[in-house]
């Protein structure tokens, strides 16, 4: 059995056309192994730094002896891939819809191939971190206002003013479902502690007091279960102190200065913020053989609402 030239040619273009999709895939296959291992990566340095490089503590009254909750792998991973996706996100919308200003095709594969193989800068310079990493000195931080849920007090003695008026409770156990502590200086009035000097800074948590707002008060009283809506707590003493879950925490940097390694990181983040656009402006004008002046017009617009979105 004879093959004509015909079919010949067509076997060979379809041979070749098998060939361009094995080589799409596999080039999209590997932008995606790009894209997990740098976030494996940032997730990985940023547990180092949490753990190693950090000091934080409540500057609470009870809190004090309780060490705060630091993120957990599986909320830092998730924090750094949804920081990943929205970077995707941010530039293939951008790109697609430069593309369709000028009318271009939209390629979404090699669009998509393009930008997953653009975050192999994050991995660069996330390595180009790492020295600095190890090397920058413990920051010391203290939380100043905090909100916890399922807080229980033991062998207290609270005083305070509920809606009802002024009350003092006294029990083995005080329940609290939900409690807001932070510090205040006796006229109720709250710090502005990001604008304070270092000096201003030592004299307010001198002069301050932590006060409390709790909500859904519960203890015995004479084999009675007593209950209160709500309490703002005053003055109070107590053995030992339990929470369930911290909410959210503000707080304040101790350590005086900054250390060149901590520029230094800032810096880096910054590049590596710089190096994906550049990579993905370059990647658009090759892409979409568009002039280099549309091509940069996009990469503007790309860093922009990354910086906008505080991803640098």
């Amino acid at each position: 059995m004879t093959v004509s030239l015909r079919e010949k040619l067509r076997i060979k273009e379809l041979i070749g056309l098998l060939s361009r999709i094995d080589v799409k895939w596999f080039k999209l296959a590997r932008g995606l192994a790009i894209f997990i291992i740098a976030i494996l990566f940032l997730t990985y340095t940023t547990i180092y730094v949490i753990e190693n490089k950090i000091d934080i503590h409540f500057m609470l009254k009870g809190f004090e002896e309780i060490p705060p909750e630091v993120p957990t792998f599986d909320m830092i991973l998730f924090s750094r891939a949804l920081q990943a996706f929205l970077v995707l996100f941010i530039v293939g919308m951008v790109a697609s819809i430069m593309a369709f200003l000028r009318g271009f095709e939209w390629k979404f594969i090699s669009l998509l191939t393009l930008i997953l193989h653009s975050f192999i800068i994050v991995i660069i310079f996330t390595s180009l971190q790492i020295p600095f990493m190890i090397g920058v000195p413990k920051a010391s931080f203290a939380i100043v206002d905090a909100s916890v849920q399922n807080v229980t007090f033991y062998n207290a003695s609270v005083s305070g003013i509920t809606p009802e008026g002024p009350v003092t409770i006294t029990s083995d156990i005080i329940e609290v479902g939900y409690l807001k502590a932070f510090r205040v200086y006796p006229n109720m009035t709250t710090p502005n502690w990001h604008l304070l000097s270092r000096e201003g800074l030592n004299e307010a948590l001198k002069n301050t007091v932590t006060y409390m707002n709790m909500s859904d008060v519960r203890w015995i009283d004479k084999e009675s279960e007593m209950h209160l809506d709500k309490l703002d707590l005053s003055r109070g003493n107590w053995s030992k102190l339990e929470y369930g879950a911290l909410l959210s925490r503000s707080s304040i940097r101790l350590t005086p200065t900054i250390a060149f390694e901590e520029y230094m990181l800032s810096i880096f983040s910054l590049l590596s913020t710089i190096g994906i656009t550049i990579y993905n402006t370059i990647g658009f004008k090759r892409l979409y053989e568009t002039s280099t002046k549309y091509a940069v017009i996009t990469g503007v617009i790309i860093f922009a609402i990354l910086f906008l979105f505080g991803i640098s």
